[in-house]
């Protein structure tokens, strides 16, 4: 029992050491040997959590969505009786997650875009969670549009490419939040 808490104790520390190498040096950087020595670690340590850099790299996505899905299924669950609930919750939770520190989610994509096969998880999130919006709209290319306004906000102000403040990305938010709300 110990030997597992501590195993997932060292999964823990090692995601987390990948993440602050791949934001701090660059995602170009991430290597079994630099996360190891990030995370106080032997490189064998490492292969014991995660038996390639691939694996890594794919561990530190899964962990990136399992921020985000409950997140906005939570928030669905509360909206049911409303149209168009994952819509509504997917910006509530783009608005929520302001506070996450934007260069981990990019790190992790941009390392993973070494390797796009480590991508296809998210891929396949995405397809079932707009296929979803889609289902739920009685407008379905209107949701469709929403909901990608709403993603590319997101990913612009990772990239730091909006031409405007946080505060507007808010307000742009909020109004696709109110669309969202009314019946597609």
């Amino acid at each position: 029992m110990q030997k597992t808490r501590r195993s997932n104790n060292s999964h823990e520390v090692i995601l987390d050491a990948a993440q602050k190498v791949a934001v701090e040096k660059g995602a170009g950087k991430v290597s079994l040997d630099s996360v190891a020595k990030e995370a106080g670690l032997t490189k064998g340590g490492v292969l014991y959590n995660f038996p390639s850099k691939e694996a890594l790299i794919g561990g530190m996505l899964e962990r990136l969505m399992a921020t985000y899905t409950p997140r906005v299924a939570e928030q669905e669950a509360k909206l049911l009786d409303q149209p168009n609930p994952t819509l509504q919750s997917v910006f509530h939770v783009i608005r929520e997650l302001e506070e996450v520190d934007h260069n981990i989610p990019m790190a992790i994509l941009a390392a993973a875009a070494h390797n796009l096969d480590l991508l296809k998880p998210l891929r396949e999130e995405t397809d079932r969670r707009l296929q979803k919006i889609r289902n739920q709209a009685t407008a379905p290319d209107e949701a469709t549009l929403l909901w990608a306004a709403g993603e590319g906000l997101m990913l612009m102000d990772m990239l730091g490419l909006l031409p405007f403040d946080a505060k507007k990305k808010t307000q742009l938010l909020e109004v696709l939040e109110l669309k969202a709300q009314e019946k597609l």
